[in-house]
C-alpha cells in the first residue's frame, strides 16, 4: 500500500499523514522544493507545482497523474527511481536511462539543471543521451534545487546545473549545461578506512546547494555552501556566509573514531548519518557546525535498535528501522514531524512516531522535500 506524509495542496502544514486512496505498489517515492511523486506500476506520477513544467505533463497538478516516458521506438520503460530538485525533475528508467524536465535556466538565475547543453525548458521527460551514448547506466541520481548529480554502474560521478559554491565539486564555479565528470575520486585517495584502494562511491546525495558522496567503505565527502555548517568542517572553515567548498571534502572526524557510515541523507541544509554501530549523526542547520551524535550505538539500553536508513528534510530528519518503525526529530514547523498537534515546537532526539499513525503498517520507504514528505507502507 502507499501512503503519503501531508496534503502538498492544504494551505496549513498538515500535522498527520494522509492515506493516498487508490495507490498501490508503490515502489518509490520523490519529493521536491514544491512538488513530488512516486512510482507505481513502473509509472511515475506527479502531483504538486507545476509552474516550471517540472510535473512533466499537463492537467490538474493537484492531482497525482501519470508522467508520459517514451522512447524513440514507442516504448514505455519502467521507471526505478526519480528524485526532485527546486523546479526540475529526474528519472532512471530500466536499462539506466537518465531522463530530465522542467525549468532550463536564464540569464539571470543561471543554469538548470537538465544536462541536455541548453537553458531550453522540456516540458515532457526528455533523454540525457550522453550516457546513452558512452554505454553507462545510471545508478542513482539526486537533484539539488538547481543542480543535479549521476552515479553510473562504472563508478564514475557526473554534475550538471548551478556552480555557485563549488557544488558541481570541479573547483571551478562556473555552471555548466551537459554533465560533466566529478574527477576528484580519481586522483586523490585521502581514505582513512581504506587507504590503499581506489576509493569507490556507492551513495550521492544533494542538499539545496551542495553535494555528498559516501564510499563503499563508509566515509563520507561533501562539497559545496557551507552557510548553515552542512560541510560538517567545524565552526573554523564557517569564515563567512561565503563559506563553501569548490571540490570534495572528508569528514575525518568519524573515521578517526572509527565509525564506518552505511548510510546518510542530505536536508536542506544539514546532513544525518547513520553508522555501523547503529549511532546516528547530525550537522548543519547553524545547530552542530560537525558531526554530533545525536543517539546512541545499538548496543546499549537507551540506543535505538535494528536502524536500516536515514532520510532528511527542511529542518528535519528520519530514521527508519528493519522492522518498519520510523522515528522523526526537528521543528515542528517543516510539517513532517507526524507527532500529532501536541508535539513540541522541536524535537532535538529521534521520538518514534506512533504506529497507528500509518495504521499499524510497516513503513518501508520516504521521501522528504521542503514541507513535504511521502512515507510508502506494506501490511
Amino acid at each position: 500500500a502507499g501512503g503519503a506524509l501531508g496534503d502538498l495542496e492544504a494551505p496549513e502544514p498538515s500535522e498527520q499523514p494522509t492515506l493516498v486512496e487508490e495507490v498501490s505498489d508503490v515502489t518509490a517515492v520523490a519529493c521536491g522544493s514544491n512538488h513530488s511523486g512516486f512510482v507505481s506500476g513502473g509509472r511515475l506520477h506527479t502531483f504538486g507545482s507545476n509552474a516550471q513544467q517540472q510535473l512533466g505533463r499537463d492537467g490538474a497538478p493537484s492531482e497525482a497523474a501519470p508522467v508520459l516516458i517514451r522512447a524513440e521506438d514507442g516504448h514505455c520503460p519502467a521507471v526505478l527511481q526519480a528524485d526532485f530538485g527546486g523546479y526540475h525533475s529526474a528519472a532512471v528508467t530500466e536499462g539506466g536511462a537518465l531522463w530530465t524536465w522542467g525549468w532550463g535556466g536564464s540569464f539571470w538565475s543561471g543554469a538548470g539543471a537538465l544536462g541536455h547543453g541548453t537553458s531550453d525548458a522540456r516540458p515532457v521527460p526528455t533523454l540525457v543521451e550522453r550516457f546513452v551514448e558512452e554505454g553507462q547506466e545510471v545508478r542513482q541520481v539526486v537533484c539539488g534545487f538547481q543542480h543535479t548529480l549521476v552515479l553510473t554502474d562504472q563508478g564514475r560521478l557526473y554534475s550538471t546545473g548551478k556552480g555557485q559554491y563549488g557544488r558541481l565539486g570541479r573547483s571551478e564555479l562556473r555552471d555548466e549545461l551537459e554533465f560533466e565528470d566529478i574527477e576528484y575520486f580519481d586522483s586523490s585517495n585521502d581514505s582513512i578506512l581504506n587507504p590503499v584502494e581506489a576509493t569507490q562511491i556507492v551513495k550521492l546525495g544533494a542538499g539545496s546547494n551542495f553535494s555528498a558522496a559516501m564510499s563503499s567503505h563508509g566515509e563520507l565527502w561533501i562539497w559545496g555552501r557551507n552557510d548553515y555548517g552542512q560541510l560538517g568542517q567545524g565552526e573554523q572553515a564557517m569564515t563567512s556566509a561565503e563559506s563553501a567548498a569548490r571540490y570534495p571534502r572528508m569528514i575525518r572526524s568519524l573515521p578517526l573514531e572509527g565509525h564506518r557510515i552505511v548510510d546518510f541523507a542530505c536536508g536542506e541544509h544539514h546532513v544525518v548519518a547513520l553508522t555501523s554501530s547503529g549511532a546516528i549523526y547530525e550537522w548543519g542547520n547553524r545547530h552542530w557546525l560537525e558531526p554530533h551524535p545525536v543517539s546512541l550505538p545499538s548496543r546499549y539500553d537507551a540506543g535505538l535498535k535494528n536502524l536500516s536508513r536515514v532520510f532528511a528534510g527542511d529542518r528535519v530528519s528520519f530514521a527508519l528501522t528493519t522492522d518498519g518503525r520510523l522515528y522523526s526529530w526537528g521543528l515542528r514547523l517543516s510539517g513532517c514531524l507526524a507527532h500529532g498537534p501536541e508535539s513540541p515546537e522541536q524535537l532535538f532526539e529521534p521520538v518514534l512516531i506512533a504506529p497507528e499513525t500509518f495504521a499499524g503498517q510497516r513503513v518501508v520507504d520516504l521521501a522528504v522535500g521542503r514541507g513535504r514528505c511521502l512515507a510508502v507502507t506494506v501490511e
